[in-house]
């Protein structure tokens, strides 16, 4: 296996450590499943996620690129900084690059993830159809009426790294335009444009894999996210419940053992 990246966005508004907070969930878990690639954080608090160097990991400080006007600006802005990483990863340095949302935890190996020999890897969300308003925004009348395909993760794909580039171009291209029609998550529909017009061999993210339990009636059983390799709280009422959800999940799978030895010694 080669060189491989997974990248991640955490920004928070001022003061705020939701995001900040969700990001460590995952890095830690990353580092925790012996994930063999690098990792990158970027976000905007002024602390180092760990006082301690991890190996493998960097963290790189990104601001907004311009003020938010209110909290759903915010947010905007914070999803379409996704795909502006590009002067700071370097894909044709990656045999492939991986992006996972920082409201996921990684329960068991993903460098399985990157044998996929597609040039784009992707997870089309079990029981969703592609004209929902958080995926459809930039579909022809046409695809509107006729096109039968699931919607489309942004939270979750596997580029090859020497296109990297070109999928973050795109993406930012595409998610300038005038949405089509109805645009919940502009982002996501953005990304769901670019993989129906991309140039190259497309693949799924293993089956099963993936739950996003708060979201997805469909991906929501105990056993179907606890057994599967990422958790993605995608749809939580707000960052601290995603918080409290993950953090469950994350004790669950690395701090839980039949004695309940930390239970025990919190609770003296």
């Amino acid at each position: 296996m080669g060189r491989n990246l997974i990248y991640t966005m955490a920004l928070d508004p001022k003061g705020a450590t939701g995001h900040w907070n969700l990001a460590k969930l995952l890095v830690s878990s990353l580092l925790r499943t012996r994930f063999t690639g690098d990792i990158i954080v970027f976000h905007n608090s002024p602390r180092p996620l760990y006082m301690v160097p991890r190996k493998g990991f960097r963290e790189i400080r990104l601001d907004l690129p311009r003020a938010a006007r209110d909290m759903r600006d915010f947010a905007v802005l914070a999803q379409t900084c996704k795909h502006s990483v590009t002067k700071w990863i370097k894909g044709a340095e990656y045999d492939k690059v991986m992006f996972i949302d920082c409201d996921c935890v990684v329960l068991r190996n993903i460098d399985h993830f990157f044998d996929d020999d597609s040039d784009l890897a992707i997870f089309s969300e079990p029981g969703t159809d592609i004209q929902g308003d958080s995926y459809g925004g930039y579909l022809t009348d046409k695809e509107w009426q006729r096109l039968v395909r699931r919607g489309i993760n942004s939270g979750t794909w596997v580029v090859a790294g020497h296109r990297f580039d070109t999928l973050l171009r795109r993406w930012r291209t595409t998610q300038a335009r005038t949405p089509t029609q109805i645009c919940g998550l502009r982002e996501q529909s953005a990304f769901n444009r670019v993989v129906l017009d991309w140039d190259g061999d497309i693949g799924e993210l293993p089956a099963g894999e993936i739950a996003l339990p708060l979201c997805n009636r469909e991906l929501s059983h105990y056993r179907a996210f606890t057994n599967c390799a990422i958790v993605h709280a995608a749809g939580g009422d707000d960052v601290n419940h995603k918080l409290r959800f993950l953090f469950s999940a994350f004790t669950g799978a690395f701090l839980f053992d039949p004695q309940l030895a930390l239970f025990n010694i919190l609770e003296m």
